[in-house]
Order: C-alpha cells, then sequence, then structure tokens
C-alpha cells in the first residue's frame, strides 16, 4: 500500500526538480521516488557497470592496445 510523505524542499530543489520533470517529462513524484530508492539501494552503477553493455561491440585487432605497431605514429600530426 502506497503511503504519503510531506517534504520540505528549498526553493533552489524545487527549481532543479521541475526543469528535471520537464527535461524528462516524467511526474515530479516520480523522479523523487527513483531518487529516493537509488540512494536507499544504492543501486546507482559506477562507470564501468555504466559502460559495460558497450564491452565488446567494437570490431577491430584485439592486441589494439597492446601491440606496439598500432600505437607508432600516434600523437604526431598528419600529412594533408
Amino acid at each position: 500500500m502506497a503511503r504519503t510523505l510531506t517534504v520540505r524542499l528549498n526553493d533552489e530543489i524545487v527549481a532543479a526538480l521541475e526543469r528535471e520533470a520537464r527535461r524528462t517529462d516524467r511526474a515530479k513524484g516520480r523522479i523523487v521516488r527513483d531518487a529516493l530508492a537509488e540512494h536507499l539501494t544504492g543501486s546507482r552503477p559506477n562507470a564501468l557497470q555504466a559502460l559495460a553493455k558497450y564491452a565488446g561491440t567494437l570490431k577491430g585487432p584485439r592486441d589494439l592496445s597492446t601491440n606496439k605497431k598500432y600505437l607508432a605514429g600516434l600523437g604526431r600530426a598528419r600529412r594533408v
């Protein structure tokens, strides 16, 4: 069963909440519930978790970052 909780917010937080609601087209209550749940469960992903979905999606040599032949000329200006 859902319960109602009254919270006092300063003007700065209210303005930021309203901007986020307009930007994401989500209800202010939904934004607050999601942020509170994320804070309490500690489910916020770190940078590695946020980028994990992209791991393995690039094509190229497997040793691209370690083979010195691919690094030759890196950082030098290209001829035009």
